[in-house]
């Protein structure tokens, strides 16, 4: 019987990039959340929990899909267990035992420490008193984030020499959002941050599809929001963009990764070494299903689902074609008001292709306050864009951006 139906286990609005390339591969989408429905059009729904894996799979044999169902992905670190449990019930290639269980920060770092591949100061909070953090605090910037949560919840940078009662606040911020109640203070290191968009097969190879700049919001002082999303970009050589690649592979490797997705984020500092962030087994919105496959010229979400089904990957990397993507969202000033209803594809150069676009955030007459986490920026809208490397460039993007600013919030008059 043909296996009809692939689960996607989440309910964010970004996930439409992969409901439309899994029905353009043939597949009934079913959407699982704890929420009452989807944000997006489905085949089927189930209100589970996407981390009650055991409830998933019971759910599906009670509908009769125990043959139908052909794989599972998600763009939630905390569902990459499940994942990979409905994965092995369909009978696919899966991740080693390990990713049964959320891989928290710390297992990451300490994995990286033994592979010679972390590079700057990181503790675990049982490893601190607020005194040790205190005193580091006087030396360096630093950093508290949540040993296990997601979309840049509970993350706090902290200027050097912030007070005890600061640094209190935030490290009891960090540890009420993390799963496990622990938290990670790190030195805050300076410098240019990647993500790295990889796969690796059940054989041991590992590809890296992409690369992108991320440009974080101005409008959110205290933590890291994610507003744009630049692959294939011209800001840096090509030697530049391999050495990237090739330390993304020695951080999925040194995790352990295998038949799977790899998204991780690196930062090189000024003197062009690189240091890890954090990785998810899992990969991310229209990152998935569209803009590293329009980067790399390779189709990065139908290779993953060659890869469940035993096929291999081309051990090496897919960067420097001749076209750039990007994922762009909205960064609205913080207390501001809109005048009119316009959005940033009525700016762009022509030759910038649209590939995918929602702006329904974007009203006139509406007030926006500050950026506290990710889902605050999805509120607003987003597109998808490629062009050749030297059309899609980042000053092309930041000068419609103004041009749109100055339009949507009645800054200045624009003739279009």
């Amino acid at each position: 019987m043909k296996k009809d139906y692939f689960v996607l286990l989440g309910d964010n609005q970004l996930l439409w990039g992969q409901v439309c390339k899994l029905r353009e591969f043939g597949y009934k989408v079913i959407a699982v959340s704890w929420r009452d429905k989807a944000n997006f059009d489905c085949d089927m729904f189930l209100q589970l929990d996407v981390k009650d894996a055991d409830g998933i799979i019971r759910r599906l044999e009670e509908l009769g899909l125990k043959n139908r169902v052909d794989g599972a992905l998600s763009s939630i670190d905390l569902a990459a267990p499940t994942v990979n449990a409905i994965n092995r019930w369909c009978g696919n290639c899966t991740m080693p035992g390990m990713f049964d269980h959320v891989l928290e920060k710390e297992q990451m770092r300490d994995a990286w420490m033994r592979a010679g591949l972390f590079n700057r100061i990181s503790k675990f909070s049982t490893e601190l008193t607020l005194e040790d953090v205190y005193e580091l605090s006087q030396r360096m910037k630093l950093i508290c984030k949540p040993n296990v949560a997601a979309s840049s919840r509970g993350i706090t940078i902290l200027p050097k020499g912030r007070s005890r009662e600061e640094l209190q606040k935030a490290m009891i911020l960090a540890q009420q959002i993390s799963f496990d109640n622990q938290c990670l203070i790190e030195e805050f290191v300076e410098g240019e941050e990647f993500t790295v968009d990889m796969l690796g097969d059940s054989f041991g190879n590992i590809n890296c599809y992409g690369s992108s700049i991320q440009y974080h919001s101005v409008n959110a002082p205290s933590n890291r929001v994610t507003v744009k999303h630049h692959w294939n970009s011209l800001k840096y050589d090509d030697a530049t963009w391999n050495r990237i690649a090739d330390f993304g592979i020695l951080c999925y490797k040194a995790l352990g990764l295998c038949s799977m997705f790899g998204h991780l984020e690196i930062i090189m500092k000024d003197d062009g070494t690189f240091t890890p962030v954090e990785m998810g087994a899992r990969s991310s919105g229209f990152i998935c299903s569209h803009t590293v496959s329009l980067a790399s010229g390779h189709d990065y979400m139908r290779d993953y689902i060659n890869v469940l089904h035993g096929g291999k990957v081309e051990q090496g990397n897919y960067l420097c074609g001749p076209v750039s993507s990007m994922w762009f969202g909205y960064d609205i000033p913080a207390n501001s008001d809109s005048v009119c209803d316009t959005d940033i594809t009525k700016f762009l150069d022509p030759r910038i292709k649209v590939h995918f676009e929602r702006h329904d955030g974007l009203r006139a007459g509406q007030h926006y306050g500050q950026y506290i986490d990710d889902g605050d920026r999805d509120k607003f809208g987003y597109a998808i864009l490629s062009a050749p490397r030297e059309v899609l460039t980042i000053q092309s993007i930041e000068q419609s951006e103004q041009l749109f600013l100055d339009t949507f919030l009645g800054r200045k008059q624009n003739i279009i």
